[in-house]
């Protein structure tokens, strides 16, 4: 439909970060077509828009369904873990769009497009390509302001489009929860087992929204279910995702205690207190948030770590 190609990703599986592009002539150097965004066309006439909505707005709705089912030891886990306020404010931050704007011809006032995206630049198509996101082609303009005008508007499609895709797998994995709490069927293994791919060096997205809601609750699931293949698995993959992290003591404890909850098959208040800070100490240090470092040791320092 108006010819939007999409060049890079899986339309029936959207992963929540997009470029979209168009071709446009670029102005001559002190013509009167130019405008203050000409900057951001690349040598090849490259115009692109890019956003990034792969971090849920929803999620406190499905974290809420989603504790309902935890066993116990890991709700306690999560509470502190979930609750912190990190992850509250990048949950936010999702709710907030950008704004973009060209300015009239013959005039400082511009037209306002509010758009949940940015105006991106590249240097080219092919490097713009070489992006891991979903890209798509808009096609190729005489006016740079209509450019624009199609740019601001195609991330709210996409983002219609990744939302209800994301509704329906989220729909999917609550009622895949409800029915194990119902005895109809297990958990899937790709619920219970832990990948990781690449490692933290790597690895650009939150880490405590990783480890909270990805790594320790997959191996709590296996405590849970006694499945020691996956709970072997899931420590394994963690180590190795970690091998980076420079305080290795930090990855030990961490095992040790899930470890020690493995063997006595429930976890204490210190247990999931000590998860909650070891998760809080390994994301400040790899994001570099280095100003709440001395707190969370303190506490650590006090629970005898």
């Amino acid at each position: 439909m108006f010819g939007i190609i999409q060049k890079k990703g899986d339309e029936n599986k959207l992963c929540g970060k997009v470029i979209g592009y168009v071709k446009v002539p670029k102005p001559e150097p002190g013509s009167s077509d130019e405008t203050p965004f000409d900057a951001l066309v690349s040598p090849d006439g490259i115009l692109a828009i890019q956003g990034d909505y792969s971090k849920n707005p929803d999620f406190e709705t499905f974290r809420s369904n989603l504790q309902q089912t935890l066993p116990k030891g890991l709700q306690e886990i999560l509470k502190h873990i979930l609750e912190d306020d990190e992850i509250k404010e990048n949950l936010e931050r999702t709710k907030k769009i950008s704004v973009s704007v060209i300015p009239q011809k013959g005039s400082r006032i511009g037209d306002f497009f509010p758009v949940p995206a940015q105006l991106a630049p590249f240097q080219s198509e092919d490097m713009l390509l070489s992006e891991d996101c979903d890209i798509y082609f808009l096609g190729e303009y005489s006016s740079l302001s209509s450019a624009h005008l199609f740019l601001t508007g195609f991330p709210i499609l996409y983002q219609a489009k990744y939302r209800e895709q994301a509704e329906l797998e989220k729909e999917r994995q609550v009622d895949e929860l409800l029915a194990e709490i119902d005895g109809q069927k297990t958990l899937t293994k790709g619920i219970e087992t832990v990948y990781l791919d690449g490692e933290l060096s790597t690895y650009k997205g939150n880490l405590l929204e990783l480890l909270g809601s990805q790594v320790l609750p997959k191996i709590m699931y296996a405590i849970e279910e006694n499945d020691q293949e996956n709970f072997r698995t899931g420590i394994s993959s963690f180590r190795r995702f970690m091998r980076t992290y420079p305080h290795q003591q930090d990855i030990e404890k961490m095992i040790s205690i899930l470890q020690n909850i493995n063997e006595k098959k429930h976890s204490n208040s210190n247990d999931s207190k000590n998860l909650a800070l070891l998760c809080q100490k390994m994301s400040a240090l790899h994001h570099e948030e280095f100003e709440i470092l001395p707190g969370i040791q303190k506490e650590l320092e006090g629970m005898g770590n």
